[in-house]
């Protein structure tokens, strides 16, 4: 069995309202793909940003002011 992230692979969506306007937020992908040219392509247990074992960290932006956050996703078996 494996483990996915289900934002990353459709099977969830982010349902979240920006804490400064109110607005929804987006989901910008997950965080490690914004570390460098080759992190798209290595293991989601490769990056552990101090959280528990399982999680996907993903970058929530807001496109009406710009606000943006972090949100810490439990990976799912399938």
């Amino acid at each position: 069995m494996e483990t996915v992230c289900p934002l990353c692979n459709g099977m969830a969506d982010i349902d979240q309202r920006c804490p400064r306007c109110g607005g929804k937020m987006v989901d910008g992908g997950a965080l490690e793909n914004y570390l460098g040219p080759y992190s798209p392509y290595l293991d989601v247990d490769s990056f552990n940003y101090g959280l528990p074992n399982k999680q996907c960290v993903h970058l929530l932006f807001c496109p009406a002011c710009g606000y943006d956050s972090r949100t810490a996703t439990s990976l799912v078996t399938i």
